[in-house]
């Protein structure tokens, strides 16, 4: 005959109600975590998606690609910081359009292979037009190089490039 494994009553033995609260805990912790994760990331989503889209609204306007254009092609700054000239990813400032009007006031770095300059872009658009009260390109050394002497693309330079 075998016997039966006897059970001290004045001993707690853990239920099957404990032991599933505490695993469901475990899962229950993970979720949050996870949805937290993916809220996080898909907020992060959306801000670098804006900040990605402002540069480039601001790198495809009028004031931007005329700046750098100038800067490319002046042979003064490229004698100082060397050719190709290139510019940087980030661009600081602000262009505010109302219609055919509006005012921009721009910096960015552009460098060379001997060197680094800030580009500095100040203009007004009145009637669809741009009109630059400031283009220049500040090298390391402090040395500042008038752009708005160089041709606009409305004079023909654009189809030079």
């Amino acid at each position: 005959m075998s016997q039966s494994p006897v059970i001290d009553p004045t001993q707690s033995q853990p239920s099957f109600q404990q032991e599933r609260k505490k695993s469901n805990s475990g899962c229950i912790v993970a979720g949050v975590v996870g949805g937290c994760l993916i809220a996080v990331m898909v907020c992060g989503g959306v801000i670098a998606t804006g900040v990605v889209g402002a540069f480039a609204l601001i790198k495809s306007s009028e004031p931007y690609t005329e700046s750098l254009a100038r800067a490319q092609t002046n042979e003064e700054l490229q004698s100082m910081i060397g050719d190709p000239v290139d510019a940087s990813i980030f661009v600081q400032g602000s262009i505010k359009l109302n219609n055919d009007d509006g005012n921009t006031d721009l910096n960015y770095s552009v460098s060379g292979p001997n060197g680094a300059a800030t580009v500095h872009v100040t203009g007004t658009k009145l009637d669809g037009n741009w009109d630059y009260s400031r283009m220049d390109a500040t090298t390391e050394d402090g040395t500042k190089i008038d752009l708005l002497d160089e041709p606009t693309s409305e004079n023909g330079s654009e189809g030079d490039q």
